[in-house]
């Protein structure tokens, strides 16, 4: 049995730019078990998986700088407790099945360089197909299967469904729902990916490619049933009809190593992500940086990592914020491209404490949580210190 506990702490505070100035705190408690199976009750290559978590704080982009696009990845729009994970994994060699309560963004589109950054524009996946498609995203989870298919030695073949139930996210269901059929739609994801490790080559890689799909279209960024813009009449938007669909590909690239057998290492990555679907919030978003590990003398676990992303508003999305505008008593659009950065360097400097300064920046802020705004959100810097605590690494266990 592998037992894990771990603390997140995110502190954010935007000295320039944003609707006015301010400071942001948010954190998570998380913790797991993942049980043998044939140890205890004679099932072989089988484990259950649990999870559960609390999560509390507030946000610094939509309380202070009016976007949508976190600085903190701890921050969820629900507080509190939630089961996160309960499932059954079982190996049949090269094929693997998981089945039960779980986060359809745990299995597809993920990278572990992902998490090296605290912005939401990389931690935990990539933006755009949450507001999008959809998708369920930790600590959200919903009933689904996944089943992965071992090609050669490196590469996989990968697909899953997950009920799309968004009721389940709701405020006092604590992830304790288990009603089953009760959604409006099904989410279904594919992934080809060819991954090395340090084990396997000099310079390993991680490279991906997928999709998502919702049979619950969702409904118009802009108009209502009746083809207006569904904000300056004040009505409801319109419910879509078809499917939300979009297309991701991934790629980490170690390029350099120190001599030996070290670690010390500079990989760099790239994201990418494209609306092929029903158009929603994004038609696309991209982001590439560094992340190197092992930095000073003695700092070989120590790392300098840098990301830059750009994320592109459909143009429905920019009507219905300049429409939001000109009802405050403003006028123009918005930017349609929002540029997010961040740099940091993560310090180890303990097993399982990692402490994180981060310099974030956005420039063309998008104004989603400034309704009231009149003109362009001023681009932003923000300053943040994340602290990870993993108990098990932190006490020898």
């Amino acid at each position: 049995m592998a037992l894990n506990l771990n603390i997140v702490e995110n502190l954010a505070g935007n000295p320039v730019g944003g609707e006015r100035q301010g400071f942001r705190e948010s954190h998570w408690v998380s913790g797991g078990a993942d049980l043998d199976l044939d140890k205890l009750v004679g099932w072989s290559n089988t484990k259950l998986h649990i999870q559960g978590a609390w999560f509390t704080g507030e946000n610094l982009a939509r309380d202070v700088v009016g976007n949508s696009i976190s600085f903190q990845q701890t921050w969820r729009p629900v507080s509190g407790p939630r089961l996160t994970q309960f499932n059954i994994e079982h190996d049949f060699g090269r094929l693997n099945v998981t089945v039960g309560r779980m986060a359809l963004n745990s299995y597809f589109n993920n990278s572990p360089l992902n998490c090296n950054f605290m912005t939401n524009a990389s931690c935990l996946t990539t933006y755009g197909p949450i507001s999008d498609i959809g998708i369920t995203a930790y600590p959200n989870s919903s009933w689904g299967a996944r089943a992965k298919y071992k090609v050669g030695a490196h590469g996989y073949v990968e697909a899953g469904a997950f009920e799309y139930n968004n009721d389940l996210n709701l405020k006092g269901k604590d992830g304790l729902d288990f009603s089953l059929g009760k959604g409006s739609g099904w989410l279904i994801a594919g992934e080809i990916g060819h991954m090395t490790t340090f084990k396997d080559e000099r310079l390993p890689h991680n490279y991906k490619v997928g999709f998502y799909l919702n049979t619950d279209g969702g409904s118009s960024p802009y108009y209502n049933a009746q083809g207006e813009s569904y904000t300056a009449t004040g009505t409801a938007a319109k419910k879509l009809g078809g499917n939300r669909v979009g297309i991701y590909g991934l790629v980490d690239q170690t390029v350099s190593r120190a001599a030996g057998n070290s670690k010390r290492n500079l990989a760099l990555f790239a994201r990418a992500y494209w609306n092929v679907g029903n158009i929603q919030q994004i038609d696309w978003f991209a982001s590439a940086g560094l992340v190197k590990t092992g930095t000073f003398i003695g700092r070989d676990e120590d790392t300098i990592d840098f990301l830059v992303s750009n994320t592109h508003f459909s143009d429905q999305e920019i009507d219905h914020l300049r429409d939001v505008r000109a009802k405050a008593g403003g006028t123009g659009s918005p930017h349609a491209d929002e540029i997010v950065g961040e740099i940091n360097y993560g310090f180890a400097a303990m097993p399982g404490l990692r402490i994180m300064p981060n310099v974030q920046w956005v420039l063309n802020p998008d104004p989603v949580y400034a309704p009231k705004s009149t003109k362009n959100v001023p681009s932003t810097v923000v300053l943040g210190l994340r602290i990870d605590l993993k108990f098990e690494k932190f006490f020898g266990a």
